[in-house]
């Protein structure tokens, strides 16, 4: 796993990441709006997704934590906004959300670190996920809470999973984890509230085949339990910093150095080769 994060360039890979486009923003204020849109929007393949979170940012400028604080939310600029399971509207209530927590604390991380959720989603006090899980779950809750709309839309909540409810969310753990980790290049490290130890692993299907594929698990459902495996088998190879591996394994499969199958063209010379399962 050293090897791996040894082998891959992180900076020169950047710029394919969806996390390039929040560091194109100078103040840390923008940053933080821009990851969490980003973040939000970090499904599908990479370039379709990078594009629709420029055009979800666009219509902000160059200071978007400014724009929604002094004039609000330009919900007219998002009138033919679609991105797959993504409409306008979704957006509009997450854009409404940002500005709400902006004007009401200061920024994203004040919700963050202000809120305990009463969810009771662990009672394992040796657990150090524990707490940033109670808090991302009351965070999603708050921000859910400050849409615009009346009614709470489907598409709405697939932006902002709630961790309470048993998935994954890999795409607000995402987000945790450019706040959290860092600066180094790739993450941010813009929070303090949260700590890189407490971060949990972001999994979508093609990172949880990687993690099969070298023995972090042997779950099949990509959920918050294998989320919590994951995180914690690498936590044996670094309690301080379980996650810091995420941007490497992920770009195995951006790149498409790893294919998921095995290959004589591919697999050879591959970081992770000596520790691969996969037949």
């Amino acid at each position: 796993m050293e090897g791996l994060l040894e082998q891959r360039d992180p900076r020169r890979r950047r710029d394919q990441d969806p996390v390039g486009i929040p560091w194109r923003y100078d103040r840390p204020a923008d940053r933080e709006v821009a990851s969490l849109v980003t973040a939000c929007l970090a499904y599908g393949q990479v370039e379709l997704l990078r594009d629709a979170a420029n055009r979800a940012l666009e219509p902000l400028g160059p200071t978007p934590a400014a724009r929604l604080q002094d004039r609000g939310v330009p919900a007219d600029a998002y009138d033919g906004f679609t991105y797959r399971m993504t409409k306008g509207p979704d957006l509009v209530d997450l854009l409404e959300a940002i500005r709400s927590a902006l004007t009401e604390h200061g920024s994203l991380e004040a919700v963050y670190a202000g809120r305990v959720s009463a969810s009771g989603i662990s009672d394992d006090d040796t657990d150090p996920t524990a707490l940033h899980r109670e808090r991302a779950s009351a965070f999603v809750r708050w921000l859910r809470s400050a849409r615009r709309r009346e009614e709470l839309a489907r598409g709405f909540t697939y932006l902002l999973p709630d961790p309470a409810d048993g998935s994954a969310c890999k795409r607000l753990h995402l987000f945790f984890r450019w706040m959290v980790r860092g600066p180094d290049g790739v993450d941010m490290g813009l929070w303090d509230a949260a700590d890189p130890s407490e971060l949990l692993m972001p999994l979508d299907t093609h990172t949880s085949r990687l993690c099969r594929y070298i023995g972090l698990t042997d779950r099949k459902s990509v959920d918050g339990k294998m989320a919590r495996i994951v995180t914690r088998r690498l936590r044996e190879l670094d309690p301080q910093d379980p996650v810091k591996y995420d941007f490497a394994l992920c770009h195995l499969g951006i790149s498409e150095d790893c294919i998921h199958t095995r290959s004589e063209e591919h697999c050879p010379g591959c970081p992770i080769e000596a520790i691969c399962t996969l037949d």
